[in-house]
Parts: structure tokens; C-alpha cells; sequence
């Protein structure tokens, strides 16, 4: 799946507070059973760890690239 990136003017106000309110986050995002869009910040897990989960994955994937 691709990465979505929006501009926050097109983000509800609720959303904009939020994201405001707290310093970058990782969240997870979800449609309910009741057609509702459920953001749900994963804590533990800051912006500087998946940026390095994605280096490493870069790397192990470059790695088994490089053995076929």
C-alpha cells in the first residue's frame, strides 16, 4: 500500500486540534463496523524507531536482492 499524505487544511478541525495537541506520533488508523474512522496513536512506538525499522527492512531487502 502506498503512503497517503494530505494537507492539513483538509483534515477535520477535530483532527488538526489533535495532532496539535502532541508532538509527531504514530498511529494506526481503522474504519469501525459503524462506518467510523477510528485514529488511534500506537505508543511505544515513536517517529525515530520506524524510521529506523524502515532503514533496516531497506537493508534486509537489499541484502536478499543481492543473493538471488
Amino acid at each position: 500500500m502506498d503512503d497517503l499524505e494530505l494537507s492539513t487544511a483538509e483534515l477535520p478541525a477535530a483532527m488538526r486540534a489533535w495532532f496539535d495537541s502532541q508532538p509527531a506520533v504514530v498511529v494506526s488508523i481503522e474504519r469501525s463496523a459503524e462506518d467510523r474512522v477510528i485514529v488511534r496513536p500506537l505508543p511505544g512506538i515513536t517517529p525515530d524507531l520506524l524510521a529506523r525499522i524502515h532503514v533496516t527492512l531497506a537493508q534486509y531487502r537489499e541484502a536478499l536482492m543481492n543473493l538471488t
